[in-house]
């Protein structure tokens, strides 16, 4: 009998193996496939206006949210080294790699199990958010490995002990919590709940503890310092967090997070694995529950700011589907197999129609099918978004969106990429609003080389535009000085009027002289407000007028 189990087990560690090994090798893949895709707002905003300071403000300058100093560092080293602006994304990717290394050691020093161990790591694997913060210039995916860095060693000094290197794990914990804290204040909300619950689980261990006290007390005292340094600018990063006022919000925010974070499938093991291994379970939701209920206090982030919480996700989920594994009897272990298969491909299966809402939008293909519009096509994009398309495709996004403002003809047409009835654009401050159009019916989305997009009529008027029509008007390049002053004769009639697309009209100087033009929307509820014919007439050719209705013709608001 004996001679019969040996072999069994060998192929039990075989399949295990080579399950690891598959698991670790698509989650690599996945990472790396996002390495040389168009650059997000937040990168560029990191590498242009943060990575060229000296270090004095990168470690300091934390009042707006774009500044990671540990990664706005590696921003300023990469872009230094190498041409490829893609290639400022090597530190993301690097620590993302190391995520899907060192996420296995923490799994497998929790759960105590070499099956709910593989399962966490194939839902982390899996993480949309994860993979997507890999392969971005930002600090979440460094702040994640640090946090993984400071568990592995926080857990491997409560149980293991390397013969040759006998202080590694404090190494660990104190430069994974140094790196997280440098890389992203809110590391703190997940770093104090770790270390507390992981001393309260190990505090009868059998290895000394004073090398684990002295970097803890370490890490306490430099962490507080820190933070009151940079008291001031952290108070005044409050501003960009949402406030949580009631019950309702709070529930919301906790939910929809989670949903976005885990997926449906990975929530429901998640409980699973909290009603069958509660012991194992009750510290992973105290981590889960600090980041929200400091929410309360400090203002919620988007779902980005709970990047780490995958973590926790992963690990509940892996004990949940082992834990229902393990409820089959030997007998209904082949049952329980097709169960477990059934249960991860439910996962993959919403993973994989999921895919699309997690997916960064591709600039560059965006560009290809703008430039495929003949110049009498407006188009409006969202207020933000126009500034990663300019910068990924410089100068040809300058050129194109310069001939369609020049285009000439009364009967065009505005291809919207934004929801049906709804455009943005920058008010008189250089803040985004939104503009509805409230046309009925609502226009209908078309699909323009798998973007979205809505069509609307544009048609020209030689004089004033008829009472409470939306009005599209079109700057075309002028000296700066008259452009200020056409557009500071619009705002004073119309204050609610918006900049359509600023980012794609940068001035251009021309033999010393800086030229600009502009687009502007707004409802024109009384034409009596201004000379329009005087308009029109003092800088001729600059002046375009047009009226905004659907593109089946009916001007209905």
């Amino acid at each position: 009998m004996s001679t019969q189990t040996k072999p069994n087990a060998d192929q039990r560690t075989r399949f295990f193996r080579l399950l690891w090994i598959g698991t670790l090798l698509v989650g690599a893949v996945l990472r790396i496939s996002g390495l040389f895709s168009s650059l997000e707002y937040d990168e560029i905003w990191t590498m242009e206006n943060f990575a060229p300071k000296p270090l004095s403000v990168i470690f300091t300058d934390l009042a707006l949210p774009n500044n990671h100093p540990l990664n706005t560092l590696g921003v300023k080293l990469c872009a230094a080294c190498f041409n490829n602006p893609c290639l400022i994304r090597l530190p993301a990717l690097l620590t993302g790699l190391g995520n899907l290394l060192l996420f296995p050691v923490v799994a497998f020093l929790w759960t105590r199990r070499r099956g709910a161990a593989l399962a966490a790591t194939f839902f982390f694997a899996f993480s949309h958010m994860a993979i997507g913060y890999a392969a971005q210039a930002r600090g979440y995916g460094l702040q994640l490995f640090f946090l993984l860095l400071f568990c592995a060693g926080l857990q491997l000094s409560g149980r293991y002990r390397p013969k040759r290197y006998r202080h590694l794990p404090e190494a660990m914990v104190f430069l994974g919590g140094a790196g997280a804290v440098l890389t992203l204040p809110t590391s703190i909300l997940y770093l104090a709940p770790a270390a507390l619950l992981g001393w309260h689980c190990w505090r009868k261990r059998p290895f000394p503890c004073l090398p684990l006290k002295i970097v803890l007390a370490a890490g306490v005292v430099l962490t507080a310092g820190w933070y009151l340094l940079n008291y001031h600018a952290l108070r005044a990063a409050q501003v960009w967090g949402t406030p949580v006022t009631g019950a309702g919000q709070f529930l919301t925010l906790v939910s929809d997070t989670l949903l976005h974070l885990n997926g449906p499938v990975v929530l429901l093991l998640a409980s699973a694995g909290i009603l069958l291994r509660f012991r194992r379970a009750w510290p992973l939701l105290v981590i889960t529950a600090i980041p929200f209920l400091s929410a309360i206090a400090t203002n919620a982030g988007g779902v980005r700011v709970y990047l780490p919480l995958v973590v926790p996700g992963a690990l509940l989920a892996g004990m949940g589907l082992e834990a229902i594994y393990r409820r089959f009897s030997a007998e209904r272990r082949r049952l329980a197999a097709v169960f477990t298969i059934c249960l991860v491909g439910l996962f993959l299966l919403n993973w994989y129609v999921s895919t699309p809402q997690y997916k960064a939008q591709d600039w560059f293909s965006l560009y290809d099918q703008i430039r495929k519009l003949s110049p009498e096509y407006m188009i409006a994009l969202d207020a933000g978004d126009g500034y990663p398309y300019t910068w990924n495709n410089m100068p040809n996004a300058y050129k194109d969106y310069d001939l369609r403002l020049r285009n000439t003809m009364s009967q065009r047409e505005l291809i919207s990429f934004l929801p049906p009835n709804h455009l943005n654009g920058t008010d008189r401050r250089g803040a985004s609003q939104g503009f509805q159009l409230n046309f009925r019916p609502e226009p209908e989305q078309q699909e323009l080389g798998g973007f979205r997009i809505c069509r609307y009529r544009l048609t020209e008027f030689d004089g004033a535009p008829p009472p409470d029509s939306i009005i599209l008007l079109l700057l075309r390049p002028v000296q700066l000085e008259a452009l200020l002053e056409y557009v500071q004769e619009i705002y004073r009639a119309y204050p609610e009027a918006l900049n359509l697309n600023p980012w794609l009209t940068p001035p251009v100087t021309s033999y010393d002289r800086v030229y600009r033009g502009s687009t502007l929307i707004f409802r024109c509820d009384d034409p009596a407000r201004l000379d329009w014919i005087q308009l029109r007439n003092r800088v001729p050719g600059v002046f375009g007028l047009y009226r905004v209705t659907p593109a089946g013709g009916k001007n209905q608001k």
